[in-house]
């Protein structure tokens, strides 16, 4: 008896591939999603930008306003206490009236409307070689001043009027808008020494200021003028001014 066997046939799968249709959907969606994520770097991207240009103008400014910070503090400063000087009323006290003269020039406003100017310009002496006295409008004379939308120092004889001593304190990247000094209102005046002890400063008696000078300084990079930065500090200058009313 003969055996017939049955050939089951195979079904074949059929293969399918991607439609254009597909295809032009899947391109257009990975062209989104690219975009998203480009978009989303370049962001990050400038924002670093951003940061790296402000934290660099805020540098140049912090660096320049400690400059001025340091150099006023020592406004008035004079090493009087010569040999065989033990107390303060060793001292003459007439003779050092002009001793720590701060000016304020330039242009000048009152700005604040507090009742004290606020100016571009400021001059000031400390006894720079330490001899117990002060070269007055010699080289012992310094000063800062706004001019040509950057900071400049003067160690030379400085005057706001003008004067071959002054230099540049900034460099270019920086533009300088603003820069102004003001004699702080608040800064008082007492009596010491030499008077009836009434607490007002009157003629012949000795008397001590003790000063505080506001600085403002603003600027901008250079380079990019949307980048704007405003530092205020107040001063107080160490060496308080010990005078003899005239």
């Amino acid at each position: 008896m003969s055996t017939v066997n049955k050939v089951h046939p195979v079904a074949i799968g059929r293969e399918q591939g991607v439609s254009l249709i597909e295809l032009l959907i899947g391109l257009a969606v990975g062209a989104i999603i690219a975009a998203g994520a480009l978009t989303v770097f370049a962001k990050i991207n400038f924002s670093g930008i951003e940061n790296v240009r402000m934290v660099r103008l805020n540098e140049q400014l912090r660096s320049t306003l400690d400059v001025i910070h340091r150099d006023l503090q020592r406004a008035g400063y004079v090493n009087a206490w010569q040999a065989g000087d033990t107390t303060i009323a060793d001292l003459d006290f007439a003779a050092m009236n002009d001793f720590g003269t701060i000016t304020l020039g330039g242009t000048c406003a009152d700005g604040d409307g507090d009742g004290a100017d606020e100016c571009d310009c400021i001059t000031y002496n400390y006894d720079f070689d330490k001899d117990g006295a002060l070269h007055l409008g010699g080289e012992e004379t310094f000063g800062f001043r706004l001019n040509a939308n950057a900071v400049e120092r003067d160690t030379v004889s400085a005057t706001c009027a003008g004067g071959a001593g002054w230099q540049d304190a900034t460099d270019g990247e920086v533009t300088i808008s603003a820069l102004s000094f003001e004699l702080d209102p608040g800064s008082t005046i007492v009596e010491v020494g030499n008077g009836n002890d009434d607490g007002i400063c009157e003629a012949g008696e000795t008397c001590l200021a003790r000063r505080k000078i506001n600085v403002v300084l603003e600027g901008e990079l250079s380079a990019d003028s949307d980048f704007t930065v405003r530092m205020r500090d107040e001063i107080k200058v160490r060496n308080d001014h010990y005078y003899t009313m005239p």
